[in-house]
């Protein structure tokens, strides 16, 4: 079975979020502030991310989901990118201190739209990838 580069891409994003994901399980404490913004039960909910988080990683690996997979992973980022704005606009201490919160906002926001374009452009959910580049070429 020969793999594309998209397969490839998909895979190391499974792998990724699944590492992701127990990090959310196994070291809660690193991402309570950023759901300190707007929960007090941050535990919980961090928690239920990272149990999502791992369920559609494996999903990426699995070519029979993976496009489910994806596209729950991309409303879940659609959502954390107010979350991060959010953020911006409150005064939320960070891991790093005051100093470093704007910037770690900015560059999480230029992550998240970043990796939304990479998830499809690598599960193929783009709506213009059925039209054929040769649709064109016809004699007249």
């Amino acid at each position: 079975m020969k793999f594309s580069k998209n397969d490839h891409l998909r895979f190391a994003y499974g792998i990724g979020f699944i590492t992701v994901g127990a990090m959310h399980i196994i070291v809660p404490n690193i991402f309570e502030h950023i759901f300190a913004a707007i929960s007090n039960s941050t535990y919980e909910i961090i928690n239920i991310l990272g149990f999502v988080l791992i369920i559609c990683g494996v999903g990426l690996l699995i070519r029979r989901v993976h496009k489910e997979a994806a596209i729950l992973l991309i409303i879940l980022m659609i959502i954390f990118i107010p979350l991060s704005i959010i953020m911006l606009t409150r005064y939320v201490p960070g891991p790093l201190g005051l100093e470093y919160e704007p910037v770690l906002g900015y560059l999480r926001i230029l992550a998240f739209t970043l990796l939304i374009w990479f998830l499809i452009k690598a599960c193929e959910l783009s709506p213009r990838r059925k039209y054929n580049k040769t649709k064109y070429d016809q004699n007249i």
